[in-house]
């Protein structure tokens, strides 16, 4: 019986380690597209997204219509990494609308277990690009989680970004 809690702590422990390993290279790998294209001086956008958690955000145009957006967010005892291709609809001069399908892989660790879970979606929402380096946007990303993870970066996951365009 002895034996059999100390396995379970030392999973616990080990699935604890590897889920702290996976934060740490998720940042990391968002830090380095960011640099990688400030480097190229590309059209990016690069902000925070405000939820029912946080995320910092990056946006990397491909064209005038069409763009990518990465995000690793934080709530509680969970992170997620996000990605989305979506789609531009110019409305008026600075507003437009997009659209477009995505992925999310995700992390949480309480006091007693731990998981993940991918996750697949969408993304639709407003955003204003304004005449100095400010974007502003409103959007919902219903997402549909796989695997044990459930959190605030479910199907009601409403968000209000701010970036700054360069």
């Amino acid at each position: 019986m002895r034996n059999d809690s100390f396995l379970e702590h030392q999973s616990i422990s080990f699935n604890s380690i590897n889920i702290d390993n996976m934060k740490k290279i998720m940042v990391a790998a968002v830090m380095a597209l960011c640099l990688v294209s400030v480097a190229r001086g590309q059209d990016n956008a690069l902000g925070l997204r405000l939820t029912g958690g946080t995320e910092v955000s990056y946006q990397r145009a491909l064209s005038d219509f069409n763009r990518l957006e990465f995000d690793l967010g934080w709530a509680w005892n969970t992170s997620a990494l996000s990605g989305f291709y979506e789609w531009d609809y110019h409305l008026t001069n600075g507003l437009k609308w997009y659209i477009g399908p995505g992925a999310s892989l995700g992390f949480y660790s309480k006091a007693n277990n731990s998981g993940t879970s991918v996750g697949v979606g969408g993304i639709i929402g407003l955003e204003y690009n304004f005449d100095f380096p400010i974007q502003v946007s409103l959007d919902w990303r219903p997402i549909i989680n796989f695997g044990t993870y459930d959190s605030q970066f479910g199907s009601t996951n409403v968000g209000l970004g701010i970036r700054y365009h360069f």
